[in-house]
């Protein structure tokens, strides 16, 4: 068997080059989360620090239009830092009124708990007897102190 004497700067060299070839850029997510359809390449947009994929130029535009909207279509998505973990997320993911998903800022607070609705109609439906519909919040948690 020859040994083969390399010089430290090409060795070097080749294991940055091999460092580089993983690709950092990779969407964390493989389907687009406004239609479903598989990611393409180029097709990004960053979202706290994570990148995410589509799978067309004008889904990009409807995810930065609005991220709160659709981040939650994407499994994947972690909230990283408690900077980035909001406090003021609803306990649950739908409205207690319709079952249909919640929609961010429709919300009323309820014995110190936050509790998510679809549209404003029924937070008001809520607020004005939430006992009838509080038990349709199965992550509500009861509590002796509240």
């Amino acid at each position: 068997m020859k040994k083969i004497a390399l010089p430290l700067s090409l060795v070097a060299a080749m294991s940055v080059s091999m460092a580089f070839a993983v690709n950092v850029e990779d969407p964390i997510n493989k389907k687009c989360p406004i239609t479903g359809k598989d990611i393409v390449a180029g097709r990004t947009s960053e979202y706290k620090k994570q990148l995410i994929g589509f799978c067309c130029a004008d889904c990009v535009s409807k995810f930065e239009g609005d991220p709160e909207k659709y981040i939650k279509k994407v499994k994947e998505f972690k909230k990283t830092s408690v900077e980035e973990i909001s406090f003021e997320d609803p306990i649950n993911k739908k409205c207690p009124i319709t079952g249909k998903d919640i929609v961010a800022g429709r919300t009323s607070e309820y014995k110190k708990q936050l509790i998510g609705f679809c549209c404003a109609d029924c937070v008001s439906k809520f607020e004005g007897d939430p006992e009838k519909y509080i038990k349709k919040v199965k992550e509500f948690k009861k509590s002796s102190s509240q």
